[in-house]
């Protein structure tokens, strides 16, 4: 334990060291280029979206955002120092909470810490943002239909929030490890979100809203490696062991996002994302050109004409259709996204059999002016359970499906992180005191825990106190959850009350 605090320790120090002897050359100049996927700013940029004026000019379903690069010094060098973060958690009873990147789920103590610096030279550009976990996973009570005490003590080193590319205009290129999220979604999202760890993958990007006779256009096309571990349990299989098809391989996935703005219509945001994967193994498979080899996620729009074929090539696969809609003269937000987890075989099926195999999330936001300060009320309901259509033509829970183990990397949803099957409602009131840049939030939500797949339904009833203030170049957001568990792990009569206390802190060294 205090080698491994100790080794946390040198590397936080060891990155200061370089970073502060960087940015001591005064040739350079210094420029943030890129928000990191769930960070402070990230939130502040949307909610401000509320109240300008003007059109938004992000759609916040496309990330992580770029910003807008100032002018570049004479020898075209910039190098900006990333915020130090640390974060500290504790689950008293069992694993909860989500959206925490390389994190795991765990009882007990859990430690975060990342630092990094952002060089551009020229068309090149590199992040790096290494980030260590440290987690006592203790064990915890559990059951048949879930829970797994194992593996012990966490302790691992991730490349994080680190990517390296080449920037051609509007468009990027290049490789990363960094975190995604697709879709409008504030809690949770069902395609890519920050509750798993970042995954290697390449990619095009737009690095900005493009701007066309008809409107802004922003999207992601990635390829990408996802991985399993062998000593955690499965997110989505309720935190339970497995062994996966091909141990010894990997999944590929293909992947794009893509959101429209139209010009005519100010504040609205449409788009689509879509993701295939497959086993390393099976890889060639679909076909040996490159397109069908490496981006099948271009060529499969519905269904395949031969259906026996489709399974033989052991493809799996993931879409949904979004909408976002800011009115910062009223100070509303209207959002939702709407997915499939199978093949629709044409259109027709789409419009027959619509909740087949679907999960949706819905939400909305209200921004209350009060002189200076404000207030701002949201709600957001995502399900991912079945759908009676599963009566007639199962389609399974969301993340499973087929003959993988589901969308994961690292064993952990790299999409919605509230449980295999879950439905969620969440309601939250944050109030924002401008003069002082600091927030505080209570929030409450609902979680059934896979509702149609057991007799006893397993509820969770969860109370949040959320502040966040900054003063210089220190922001504090420290954080508690209660817990109401009804019927924990699905077992009559067995209901309990467990908290999750969080502390996360930034140090901005530039």
């Amino acid at each position: 334990m205090r080698s491994t605090i100790r080794n946390g320790i040198v590397l936080i120090r060891t990155i200061t060291v370089l970073l502060a002897g960087l940015l001591s050359l005064s040739p350079f100049q210094l420029q943030a280029q890129m928000l990191i996927v769930g960070s402070p700013e990230e939130d502040s940029l949307r909610m401000a979206q509320l109240s300008v004026s003007d059109k938004p000019l992000v759609s916040m379903a496309v990330r992580p955002i770029e910003l807008r690069p100032a002018v570049i010094s004479w020898k075209k060098v910039q190098i900006s120092a990333l915020p130090i973060t640390l974060i500290t958690q504790y689950n008293s009873h069992h694993p909860f909470g989500w959206n925490d990147g390389a994190m795991i789920p765990a009882k007990g103590v859990q430690t975060f810490v990342r630092a990094g610096a952002y060089v551009r030279f020229g068309i090149m550009e590199v992040q790096l943002a290494p980030e260590w976990v440290y987690a006592a996973n203790n064990r915890y009570d559990t059951s048949v239909n879930w829970g797994s005490n194992a593996g012990g003590v966490y302790n691992k080193v991730f490349p994080g929030q680190s990517a390296a590319g080449i920037r051609l205009g509007a468009v990027s290129v290049g490789v990363s490890t960094q975190n995604l999220w697709w879709g409008p979604g504030m809690r949770s999202s069902l395609l890519m979100s920050n509750n798993a760890p970042g995954f290697l993958h390449a990619y095009i990007r737009s690095n900005r809203p493009s701007k066309t006779p008809i409107g802004n256009f922003e999207w992601q096309l990635i390829g990408s490696r996802l991985e399993g571990d062998s000593t955690r349990p499965y997110e989505n299989m309720n935190f339970k062991l497995a062994t996966e098809s091909y141990p010894a391989t990997w999944r590929y996935q293909s992947a794009f996002v893509i959101s429209y703005q139209p010009k005519w219509i100010p504040g609205l945001f449409v788009g689509m994302t879509r993701s295939l994967q497959r086993y390393q193994k099976d890889i060639g498979l679909g076909g040996n050109n490159f397109l069908k080899k490496y981006v099948p996620v271009l060529t499969k729009a519905f269904q395949k004409k031969n259906e026996q074929n489709d399974d033989a090539e052991n493809t799996d696969q993931l879409a949904s259709f979004f909408f976002r809609w800011v009115m910062p003269k009223s100070g509303w937000e209207f959002y939702g996204e709407w997915g499939y987890n199978d093949y629709k075989q044409n259109l027709r099926d789409y419009v027959m059999d619509a909740t087949h195999s679907a999960a949706y999330i819905i939400g909305a936001m209200k921004k209350i002016i009060i002189g200076s300060n404000s207030i701002i009320v949201g709600f957001e309901s995502h399900k991912k359970s079945e759908s009676p259509s599963t009566l007639l033509r199962s389609a399974g829970n969301w993340y499973i499906h087929g003959g993988d183990n589901g969308y994961t990397n690292k064993n952990q949803i790299i999409g919605a992180g509230t449980g295999l099957g879950a439905d969620v409602q969440t309601f939250r009131t944050k109030f924002i005191k401008t003069e002082t840049n600091s927030w505080i939030m209570l929030q409450f939500d609902r979680i059934q825990q896979n509702p149609n797949s057991y007799k006893t339904p397993w509820t969770d009833y969860v109370l949040q106190i959320k502040s966040y203030s900054r003063k210089n170049k220190i922001s504090v957001s420290p954080s508690i959850s209660f817990i109401n568990s009804r019927n924990y792990s699905w077992e009559t009569q067995n209901s309990l009350i467990s908290y999750f206390i969080k502390l996360e802190a930034s140090v901005n060294i530039k």
